[in-house]
């Protein structure tokens, strides 16, 4: 999350410092309504652990899952109206989808000695799907006739489905001294959390009502994702936003 916002902050002062004096003499923008269409990428690390207990063989064995939920795909749109001189208020949705293999280990029980455990190991494949929708309440500055940014920030919220791991499925063979892993059931979980957006909307106009745009947005939000009945865990949503795409003002 740190480094989403020192991103945001740092292209913001560049922005801002190198182009000061074309703003000052540019043109006052006159679009009123704005909408825009991108694709990129999400650069975040949302990747967490979660673990259960598997009852066997009248004992208790251990299951552990980590779960890599990394960079994807992001389709970002967004649109709005000018409210006041530069003050503008809009609403964005983004659409993020990560297909990955959570890493399963487990200990399993003998079927006829106590505390003697076979440990296993494999994978299962897991999706994360994040759609949010972001308030956007923006500052547009024009830094020359052509070319302008739209800084903006607000409230947002994350609507988040998970693949958790429910079981794991094993295949066994007199003596049963080892067992092999052969997959593990899964389900999907789906939650809604409230969290925040902070972002810089680069726009080039080539025509009078069209132009080509690059996004850099930070989301974040905490969910809580019910891997089982009685099992809940806190995951981390969001994050650095890269994309670029059209843009239409009027």
């Amino acid at each position: 999350m740190t480094r989403g916002v020192v991103a945001v902050a740092a292209l913001a002062a560049v922005l801002v410092g190198s182009v000061r004096p074309a703003a000052a003499q540019a043109a006052p923008r006159r679009e009123r309504i704005w909408f825009g269409v991108s694709g990129g990428v999400q650069a975040a690390d949302n990747r967490f652990d979660d673990g259960f207990d598997l009852v066997l063989n009248a004992e208790t064995g251990k299951v552990a899952i980590a779960y890599p939920v990394t960079r994807g795909a992001i389709v970002a749109a967004a649109g709005g109206v000018r409210v006041w001189k530069r003050l503008a208020i809009g609403l964005g949705v983004t659409r993020y989808n990560r297909r990955t293999q959570a890493t399963v280990k487990a200990r399993l029980p003998h079927p006829f000695f106590d505390n003697q455990f076979r440990d296993v190991e494999g994978a299962a494949p897991v999706t994360r799907r994040e759609l949010g929708a972001h308030l956007l309440i923006g500052w547009m500055m024009p830094l020359s006739d052509r070319l302008s940014v739209t800084f903006s920030a607000g409230p947002s919220v994350l609507n988040v489905t998970q693949t958790f791991v429910t079981g794991v499925e094993f295949s066994e063979t007199y003596p049963y001294d080892t067992a092999t892993f052969t997959r593990g059931a899964t389900a999907d979980a789906s939650s809604r959390a409230a969290g925040f957006n902070a972002g810089a909307d680069v726009c080039w106009m080539f025509s009078r009502h069209a132009g080509a745009g690059g996004l850099v947005q930070m989301s974040r939000a905490r969910a809580t994702g019910e891997a089982a009945p009685g099992r809940t865990i806190r995951i981390d949503a969001g994050g650095a936003h890269i994309a670029a795409g059209l843009r239409v003002v009027f």
